[in-house]
C-alpha cells in the first residue's frame, strides 16, 4: 500500500467526518449565538427597569427631604430589592459595583428617613394641637441630612446609568 492510498482513505474519512460533525458544530454555534442574543436582551430589560425604579426612588427622596411625612403612593423598596437581586445575577463587574453603591445610598437615605419620620409626626401633631409650630432645631438638620441622602442616590442613579451605557453600547 503506498501513500497515495493512504491519502486517499484520510480524504474519505474527513469528508465523512465534516458531513456529520458539520451540522452538529453549526447548531451548536447558532445556539450559543442565540443564548447570547437572549441574556443580552433579558439583561437590557433588567437594567431598564433598574433605571425606571431607580429614577422614580431618587425623584421621591427629594420630595422626602423636603417633606419626611409626604405619604407617596410609590414605593420602590420592595421593587427596588427585587431589581437588585436580578442585576447582581446577570450584570457586568461594573455595573454590579454601581448597583452595590446605588444600593447603599438608597439604604442609608432609607435608614435616615425611619429616624425623621416619628420626629416630624410627633412635631405636626404638637402643630395641629396648638403646641408647637411644628419646626424645631432637630426636624431641619434632618431635613438637610435627608436632602444630602437624595443628592447621594440622585448621583448614585447617575454613575449606574453612565455604567449601564458605556456596557450596552455596541
Amino acid at each position: 500500500m503506498n501513500a497515495t492510498f493512504w491519502l486517499g482513505i484520510a480524504g474519505i474519512a474527513g469528508t465523512l467526518i465534516g458531513a456529520l460533525l458539520g451540522p452538529v458544530l453549526s447548531e451548536r454555534m447558532r445556539r450559543s449565538s442565540v443564548r447570547t442574543e437572549q441574556f443580552s436582551a433579558q439583561r437590557l430589560v433588567v437594567y431598564a427597569d433598574l433605571l425606571r425604579v431607580a429614577a422614580r426612588f431618587a425623584d421621591n427622596a427629594q420630595t422626602w427631604a423636603v417633606h419626611p411625612l409626604e405619604d407617596l403612593v410609590e414605593n420602590e423598596s420592595e421593587e427596588l430589592d427585587r431589581l437588585f437581586s436580578q442585576v447582581r445575577v446577570i450584570a457586568s463587574s461594573s455595573v454590579c459595583e454601581q448597583v452595590r453603591n446605588l444600593e447603599r445610598t438608597v439604604t442609608a437615605f432609607n435608614r435616615q428617613l425611619a429616624e425623621a419620620q416619628p420626629h416630624h409626626r410627633r412635631l405636626l401633631e404638637a402643630s395641629e394641637s396648638g403646641q408647637g409650630s411644628g419646626q424645631d432645631g432637630l426636624a431641619v438638620t434632618q431635613r438637610m441630612n435627608l436632602a444630602t441622602a437624595a443628592e447621594g442616590v440622585r448621583e448614585a442613579y447617575r454613575t449606574l446609568s453612565r455604567a449601564i451605557r458605556r456596557e450596552m453600547q455596541p
